[in-house]
């Protein structure tokens, strides 16, 4: 840590700077102080996972975590009690990526994404034994195997106990509902595209009609706006994050009307939003 160079300056000068300027500005400074960072330590070690670590993530009250692994386990340990409470084999074939408490649910729904492409929910008041950390087989609650590549990242909604997102490297982010039985059409359908598409970007990012296709955009991440749940952004291949505002999407009327049946089944019409709606940012 000595080696780290760090441009403090005087912190009785940084406080007094409060009076000054931004709050904001003057809270990173602190919070980047050498007095601070040399003080941090490892509190603790979680043990239980056999292969690489790709996921993990707080519960909305910060009392537990969620970690997924290569081992294609997904792992539920308490904070306050520093233990492992659950090691659920999931039945994914390829490592996870990506985990989530899915909030309102009372810490009991949890999904998982991974390289097999699938997007998996459980429930957790299935498994048996209350609070015991012996390796558990859980039935998923819903299984969805809409994408073509690897699911890296998946997005819940705050104060939404009934939607996930997922994005991959299929070029595309979809949207589950678990009121819905299954996202994707049965074997043999006409009607083989899958009706829960919410962005495409397989033939790649572009900012208008007129702009010649483009390279297949692998989606890497996304997220949902905590205090504004309309903003989307995701993250590619590309080295761009791009950010789209959900309420450009047309509703589920007007894509009722373009579409043959199947109509669409989800709240957004599932073409292509790169064709129709350009990104905030780039």
């Amino acid at each position: 840590m000595d080696s780290v160079p760090f441009r403090d300056g005087n912190i009785h000068a940084i406080l007094d700077s409060r009076y000054l300027h931004s709050p904001l500005d003057v809270n990173h400074t602190l919070q980047t102080h050498s007095s601070l960072i040399r003080r941090l330590s490892q509190e603790r070690e979680f043990e239980g996972h056999l292969g690489c670590v790709n996921a993990v993530a707080w519960n909305s009250k910060g009392s537990m975590l969620i970690s997924g692994s290569d081992d294609t386990r997904i792992n539920i340990w308490s904070y306050s009690g520093r233990k492992l409470l659950h090691s659920i084999d999931t039945g994914h074939t390829a490592n996870i990526f990506c985990t989530k408490f899915i909030p309102e649910t009372s810490d009991e729904l949890v999904a998982s994404g991974a390289g097999d492409a699938e997007v998996r929910l459980f429930n957790l008041s299935r498994l048996s034994g209350s609070g015991s950390s012996d390796n558990s087989i859980i039935v998923p609650s819903a299984l969805y195997q809409c994408h073509a590549r690897r699911v890296k990242k998946l997005a819940v909604e705050n104060g939404n106990p009934n939607v996930v997102w997922s994005a991959s490297e299929d070029g595309t982010l979809r949207q589950h509902d678990f009121r819905e039985g299954t996202s994707c059409p049965p074997a043999g359908s006409s009607h083989q595209e899958c009706r829960n598409i919410l962005l495409d970007l397989r033939s790649g990012s572009k900012r208008s009609l007129a702009d010649p296709p483009k390279q297949v955009l692998s989606l890497k991440s996304c997220d949902i706006s905590s205090t504004r749940p309309h903003l989307l952004l995701v993250g590619g291949s590309d080295a761009f994050a791009r950010l789209y505002d959900r309420r450009m999407l047309p509703p589920l009327s007007s894509c009722r009307k373009r579409m043959s049946p199947p109509p669409c089944v989800n709240y957004f019409c599932p073409m292509h939003l790169s064709d129709r709606v350009s990104p905030l940012l780039y």
